[in-house]
């Protein structure tokens, strides 16, 4: 015990009198200093989001040219959001929470996530891993998100401010939060009558890719009702080919989920099919994210035809 204390007391002796130990401890410092100040600009700019709604003191967190990106995985395209798109949508949040509008937002950063590297002397990345909550009038927090978040910090005549923000691996349904039902796996109660619908799924989807108006029009019945939840109820026929015919004809291709397709019998009548597919814009990189939709099949005169439509977005 002794010689082990004698040594100890050697090194603190050796390292208070030698330029290395000192530029070491001064670098130390300097970056336990930059992790506090980054950690209280994070904690200042979601306090102007949620809290405070101090609109005109972002600037002193966010740069003038700061971009949002919120990556969507590996399928699909990272989303950017400029500057001045990412505060028009905190004024609108603000001008709800104003009037009373609205659901309440809580952010949190998970303890002992937070770390800050610095990569030159005027440029830092911050990253860590955050959660956010929906909170009631009554107080009650329900967490809706847990993502990680990587920043890219840049310091001018001696601020640091947010140039880019990246916000990853997004959960919208963490891990014990929801309590929402989950079905049982979908077995066909007949092989025969779902085969027959997918293969119709398939014909019709195969016109609307390659421009076969024709033989959309005989799949489609004259009495066709397509609702879709963001451009409402069409009831003609004649309305909905023409349209499809302008806006989609070698512009947009469906893309179907794998093995997203259920089936199910409407005695007298035909099947409901429901599924989720997805869509690519040969102008847009990427495609669509996974939508629902629901289609009732009519069997009518040794003829099956679709007659309604719902399009989920």
């Amino acid at each position: 015990m002794k010689t082990n204390f004698l040594i100890s007391a050697f090194c603190v002796a050796w390292c208070s009198i030698t330029p290395v130990c000192a530029q070491q401890s001064s670098a130390d410092k300097a970056q336990a200093a930059l992790f506090q100040e980054l950690q209280q600009k994070d904690s200042l700019l979601f306090d102007f989001i949620f809290n405070s709604c101090a609109i005109n003191k972002l600037q002193t967190v966010l740069s003038k040219d700061f971009v949002m990106l919120y990556d969507n995985g590996l399928k699909d395209s990272t989303t950017p959001q400029s500057y001045d798109s990412y505060i028009a949508n905190i004024m609108k949040g603000c001008d709800k929470k104003r009037k009373n509008e609205g659901t309440s937002m809580r952010r949190e950063v998970v303890k002992g996530s937070l770390q800050v590297f610095n990569v030159t002397q005027d440029i830092a990345v911050q990253t860590g891993v955050q959660r956010f909550f929906t909170v009631s009038k009554e107080g009650t927090a329900t967490l809706v998100e847990e993502s990680k978040f990587l920043r890219n910090w840049q310091q001018k005549k001696g601020e640091w401010k947010m140039i880019t923000e990246t916000d990853f691996k997004i959960d919208h349904n963490p891990q014990g939060v929801s309590d929402r039902y989950v079905p049982d796996a979908y077995v066909p109660a007949s092989e025969a009558l779902y085969n027959t619908v997918v293969e119709l799924d398939s014909l019709y989807f195969d016109t609307y890719n390659n421009c076969k108006m024709d033989k959309m029009a005989a799949l489609t019945a004259d009495d066709i009702e397509f609702y879709h939840d963001g451009g409402g109820l069409t009831t003609s026929k004649k309305d909905l080919i023409a349209s499809i015919q302008k806006n989609i004809c070698g512009k947009v291709t469906r893309i179907l989920s794998p093995n997203s397709i259920e089936v199910y019998e409407i005695p007298g009548y035909g099947a409901v099919e429901v599924g989720y597919h997805s869509f690519r814009n040969s102008s847009e990189p990427g495609e669509s994210h996974p939508s629902k939709f629901i289609t009732l099949w009519r069997f009518k005169d040794k003829q099956w035809q679709m007659a309604r439509v719902v399009s989920l977005h």
